[in-house]
């Protein structure tokens, strides 16, 4: 039966979306979950995918033990783990999938978390025996319904209008230069009709 580490606190929706079995290194899931917490979904898709191509690197405080110091993070240790990025991805955009099915709009990354599931005991395939367990790990996502402020709203809003005049500005001002043609012409006529005075 699937769990989930996740108290909901309020009365908010949620969509959710679990991946067990992985095979994957379940440090690096862990730091890739870290960097998309509480992030929009939006946000945290694009991020992920980034990171997936191999374009944006991921922080490691706590998993990054030997890991040198990116200039990408501002020196920062970290890496690009692009396997558990596109792990992340699927299950974030699967969560995604699962609120727009239930009608959920703007959402968050209210919970998402990795660890450590299983350990099988297994020994080096060749030269000498040694303990080789082979380990699993999962991922789990709940996404939460999120409402923007009405600041980011109309921030957002002006930016547009900035981008974009709006239509009455347009017509106004193709109505001022209609009406400069007209007058500059009917000057020029009555210019010319005017007889020449000696």
């Amino acid at each position: 039966m699937e769990t989930y580490a996740f108290q909901k606190k309020t009365e908010k929706r949620t969509a959710r979306a679990r991946l067990t079995g992985i095979n994957a290194s379940f440090k690096d899931l862990c730091e890739v979950c870290r960097s998309v917490r509480y992030q929009e979904t939006d946000y945290a898709i694009a991020f992920l995918e980034r990171a997936a191509e191999g374009e944006q690197a991921i922080e490691m405080p706590r998993h990054g033990k030997g890991r040198g110091h990116v200039r990408q993070l501002g020196g920062k240790q970290g890496g690009w783990p692009v396997k558990s990025a596109k792990i992340v991805l699927g299950v974030v955009k699967s969560a995604n999938a699962n609120a727009n099915k239930l009608g959920i709009g703007t959402t968050k990354v209210a919970h998402i978390i990795a660890n450590k599931e299983h350990t099988f005991p297994r020994m080096s395939p060749k030269g000498r025996r040694i303990v080789h367990n082979y380990e699993t790990a999962f991922v789990e996502v709940v996404l939460e319904e999120f409402q923007k402020k009405a600041a980011d709203e109309k921030k957002a809003a002006g930016a547009k209008k900035a981008d974009k005049p709006s239509a009455p500005v347009a017509k106004a001002e193709a109505k001022a230069d209609m009406k400069r043609a007209t007058s500059t012409g009917v000057k020029a006529a009555t210019a010319a009709d005017k007889p020449a005075t000696q």
